[in-house]
């Protein structure tokens, strides 16, 4: 009773939050987050190394092939993101299926109460 009563004030509430979702729905939800989060980094990497090397690639910009630079970002920019939304992916299935099974449990052990409960008072 108390490691339940434990679970409900701790990570029960947790639990009960995100299994109130689809499990599809929660892991999508994570993984686009991760992905906004990721193309957000991206930028601002990219933009810090702008500004790390503007001088040398105000020297090159008319030397570059600027198609091929493009491609390399956009490449670039896909592993990055298309790693982070893996991740995630990974993480949040994980954390779902582990908090499905602990409120199972939870619900088992509340289910075994309540047929004590009633057994004692018959």
């Amino acid at each position: 009773m108390t490691r339940m009563a434990s679970f409900e004030a701790n990570e029960g509430k947790q639990a009960i939050r995100i299994c109130n979702f689809f499990r599809s729905d929660y892991v999508t939800l994570h993984v686009v987050r991760s992905a906004v989060s990721a193309t957000i980094a991206f930028f601002l990497l990219g933009g810090l190394y702008i500004y790390y090397n503007v001088d040398m690639l105000l020297q090159e910009i008319y030397s570059m092939d600027l198609i091929e630079t493009g491609r390399t970002l956009v490449t670039a920019y896909i592993i990055f993101v298309g790693t982070f939304a893996l991740i995630s992916y990974v993480v949040y299935s994980f954390r779902y299926d582990r908090a499905r099974k602990s409120l199972k449990d939870y619900n088992n052990a509340l289910r075994i109460l309540s047929e004590m409960a009633d057994s004692e008072h018959r």
